[in-house]
Formats: C-alpha cells, sequence, structure tokens
C-alpha cells in the first residue's frame, strides 16, 4: 500500500465559486511536491454544486477522495470527519476559500516533522519577514478583541486559534478527537485547549493570509456564537485528559 506523507483536509460548503481557484493551487503545488498527498474535501451539506466542482478535478488530483455529509453541521464536523479519515503521517486542514496558499504547507510542515511539536497552527497576528497579510479592518478589529478575550480566559500563550490552517502529528489525533464537543467555529478553540490540558506541544508561526470574497461568516451571530463557546470550552473542559 502506497505510504501517504502528509493529508490535506479541505471543509467545504456552498464553495462552488471560490474552490476551483484553490482546487488548481493544490493540484500545481501537489504536482510540484516529492511528497506523497492525499485530499480530503469534506462537503457540509452543501447546497449548490459544491460536490459536483469537486468531483470534477479527480482526474488533476489522483490523492483527492470526497465525503459528502447531509445535513450542515458545521465546519468543525467536516474537519474532524477529515482527519479521521486521513492515512498521511502529518494531517492538516484548510479553508476551501483559498485565504491560505498550499505554498504555506511546505513552509511549515518542518515545525511538526522536525520541530518537535505535535500541532502547528497559523497565525495572522505574529509577523514573518515574508508574511503577506490582507485583512479588512472590521474582520481585523474583531478578530484582535477575539483574541484578547481568549488569550485572557482560555489560551494564554496563543495569538490566533482561528487561522484555517493547522498541522497535525498523526498520533495525536485521534485522543485529541475523542474529547471534542463543539461542531461550529468554535472547534479551533476547544481542539487547541484541549491539547494543551493533554500537554501536547503547540507551536504557533505566521503565515500569509488574504481575504477572498464570499465568507460565510456572519461577524455578528458568529461572533456572539464563539464567545459563548469560549464559555462552554472552559466549564466543560477542566482537567487533563
Amino acid at each position: 500500500m502506497k505510504t501517504i506523507d502528509v493529508s490535506i483536509v479541505i471543509p467545504a460548503f456552498n464553495e462552488a465559486q471560490r474552490l476551483p481557484s484553490f482546487l488548481d493551487q493544490v493540484a500545481a503545488f501537489c504536482t510540484q511536491s516529492a511528497r506523497t498527498y492525499e485530499i480530503i474535501l469534506v462537503d457540509d451539506g452543501s447546497r449548490d454544486n459544491t460536490l459536483q466542482v469537486a468531483e470534477s478535478y479527480k482526474g488533476r488530483l489522483p490523492g483527492l477522495r470526497i465525503i459528502p455529509g447531509r445535513p450542515n453541521r458545521g465546519k468543525g464536523w467536516a474537519v474532524k470527519t477529515g482527519l479521521l479519515e486521513s492515512s498521511g503521517d502529518l494531517c492538516l486542514f484548510m479553508d476551501a476559500d483559498g485565504s491560505v496558499h498550499p505554498e504555506e504547507i511546505e513552509k511549515n510542515l518542518h515545525a511538526v516533522r522536525e520541530g518537535g511539536c505535535d500541532i502547528f497552527i497559523g497565525s495572522r497576528i505574529l509577523k514573518g519577514a515574508d508574511q503577506v497579510l490582507r485583512i479588512r479592518w472590521h474582520r481585523k478589529l474583531i478578530g484582535i478583541v477575539f483574541a484578547f478575550l481568549t488569550r485572557r480566559f482560555l489560551l494564554g500563550e496563543i495569538r490566533d486559534t482561528q487561522c484555517g490552517f493547522k498541522i497535525f502529528r498523526r498520533e495525536v489525533i485521534r485522543p485529541l478527537l475523542a474529547k471534542t464537543r463543539l461542531n461550529g467555529f468554535g472547534f479551533d478553540m476547544e481542539i487547541l485547549y484541549l491539547a494543551s490540558l493533554m500537554g501536547y506541544k503547540i507551536k504557533e508561526g505566521p503565515v500569509s493570509w488574504r481575504h477572498v470574497t464570499g465568507s460565510k461568516v456572519n461577524l455578528f451571530s458568529d461572533s456572539v456564537r464563539m464567545f459563548i463557546n469560549l464559555w462552554q470550552i472552559k466549564k466543560w473542559h477542566r482537567a487533563p485528559g
């Protein structure tokens, strides 16, 4: 059986318009890489033709697997489903909008492969020499406020919990996901908080990020929901696993 070096999980919900550009980037990246990749796209109950768009890339991405889901259950559910189905030595997830370019994979795999950490998380707050950030001011403001509260009440050392780029060592995935309860955008906070309680080593590093029109995030309702999630996580998980 062919060994998979890296699994890329892509959660997708109504991404028919933005998905082709991102999958083009993924196909170009994987073709040029010396590593063996599998791509797992988890459709989270899309109501457009996201599934059909993804299916059309199977010829260009031989390692592409598509997992359909009904009904819509949330980004956290899609990410967890993909990670549990993955078989790579390293597993990561990226948002389907292409806000983080696949080139960030090769830049940051070393943090987990040779750097001794269990989880690498991309950050739009930490600064890097060649980092490019294109974030709308209102999203940046909300992100700063939320990051402050998360550091104050949940994860003191982590600056950006919500960037859609995270890499995991295979061995930590099942123990970690077995304890999660959230299926929405709060999933990132919960998994990082659990990882810290369980003693896993987390490294945060700068990645380039650009705003892509068509976001499914509602700045008001999703922000309120995530503030509630922050308190839920603190209440649910009080002791190391």
